[in-house]
């Protein structure tokens, strides 16, 4: 596996969170990101890359923000149902994972992962 991205070039540390399958009280499957949830330290470059405010609606007492994040990565065990646990400049912020994760490849081998981010808001 080649990883092509320098170390110096991923500057957050970010804790992924992989949810455990627990079946709640009406015998449903849910996906849970608790205490059990496994969390893993990995690097990358994050980014906001789009932010507008929301305008016209109720916002049901959700921030009316959109914003959209990238998360540049080596790591190479991104899943869809994985979130992201960050401390920002502003504070602590919690990230799911906003379509599928995108390896990317070059004719080397892989090469970085590539997340599309939303911050978990309301």
């Amino acid at each position: 596996m080649s990883t092509a991205i320098p170390a110096g070039l991923m500057p957050q540390t970010l804790t992924q969170v992989r949810p455990v399958e627990i079946t709640d009280g009406y015998g449903s499957q849910e996906w849970d990101y608790g205490p059990d949830a496994t969390r893993t330290e990995i690097t990358g470059w994050l980014q906001q890359d789009q932010r507008q405010a929301v305008t016209g609606g109720i916002t049901e007492g959700r921030d009316p923000q959109r914003e959209k994040w990238l998360l540049i990565t080596n790591h190479t065990d991104v899943r869809a149902l994985d979130r992201y646990e960050w401390s920002g400049p502003a504070g602590a912020v919690v990230f799911e994972t906003d379509g599928p994760p995108a390896p990317v490849f070059t004719p080397r081998g892989f090469h970085h992962s590539e997340v599309a981010l939303r911050i978990l808001t309301g």
